[in-house]
């Protein structure tokens, strides 16, 4: 529960993006892994994503993108900390 309202809170601070970009294929979270800011932020959000579709999925999820419930919210403070990642997660979610 603390990991989806950390997901809202990041959303709302970052205006949930804009509409005019396509968002990426979701059906791969781990591209990017271990690449630089910008692609850690779209992994991150493909992973918010399936999340989001499936929440009761929450630890499967992150055990297979590689992430414990801990690491993948230190990930989220980082992207929040950085504007260009954060611009770069709020363009990658999937539109709502």
């Amino acid at each position: 529960m603390r990991l989806v309202c950390i997901l809202a809170a990041l959303l709302i601070a970052l205006g949930c993006g804009t509409a005019e970009q396509a968002p990426p294929d979701t059906t791969d979270i781990m591209a990017g892994a271990g690449a630089g800011t910008s692609e850690r932020a779209v992994t991150a959000a493909r992973i918010a994503d399936a999340i989001a579709r499936t929440p009761n999925a929450t630890d499967s999820i992150l055990s297979a993108a590689g992430h414990t419930t801990e690491s993948f919210e230190r990930l989220m403070y980082e992207i929040a900390a950085d504007s260009a990642a954060a611009a770069a997660y709020a363009a990658a979610r999937a539109p709502r």
